[in-house]
């Protein structure tokens, strides 16, 4: 019997040992948004602080990531859509979300986040249903783009996004992508123009 109990203590243990390993996948963590498909991940890093004047916000950290992964670690290249200049980083999951450090701070991320270099910027997983068909992650470029319930014109009233708003991308279909934004108190799914959006892809 003692034997019986000691195995099953062991059992146990390892049990609870796999729980908590880190566990590579897609979701939002925080600030983050990722994809992951195979070995690649993708995703858009967008935090915000503050209002000025125009109602946008005063300081923005915000930029866009892929690179290849490797059981629960990622090398990746980060950049802001349309700019040239790429900054190298390190994703890491850890058992409570994730974990990113850059070479250097995009702009604007002293201001919100603080700084990425050096120290791992932490990121706690949302605790929510593991989504499942996320093909890649988008960042609004657009001022305001509408949701449709299918691709054409938008609906008189219709929820919407603005610059800099991230997205999971779920399908894409000519010029259009069907996305998933993540809302306030529900997510909001629906069709974009591509035109309206910089997408990356695991």
């Amino acid at each position: 019997m003692r034997g019986t109990a000691l195995s099953l203590a062991a059992v146990l243990a390892a049990c609870g040992a796999a729980a908590a390993e880190p566990a590579a996948r897609s979701g939002t963590y925080d600030s983050l948004t990722l994809a992951i498909s195979g070995d690649a991940v993708a995703g858009v890093f967008a935090e915000q602080r503050g209002t000025a004047d125009a109602g946008s916000p005063q300081f923005a950290c915000v930029f866009l990531l892929r690179g290849p992964l490797a059981g629960d670690r990622a090398k990746v290249e980060t950049w802001f859509p349309d700019e040239q200049e790429r900054i190298p980083g390190d994703l890491a999951f850890t058992p409570d979300g994730a974990a990113l450090t850059l070479a250097e701070d995009h702009g604007g991320c002293s201001m919100t986040t603080g700084t990425m270099v050096g120290t791992p910027y932490a990121l706690s997983r949302r605790a929510a249903a593991t989504p499942s068909g996320w093909i890649g992650v988008g960042l609004v470029t657009a001022e305001r783009t509408a949701f449709r319930p299918e691709p054409g014109p938008a609906p008189a009233r219709a929820p919407y996004l603005v610059r800099l708003d991230p997205v999971a991308v779920l399908e894409r279909r000519d010029a259009w992508v069907r996305v998933r934004y993540r809302g306030g108190k529900a997510p909001v799914i629906g069709w974009l123009p591509a035109a309206d959006l910089a997408v990356v892809t695991p």
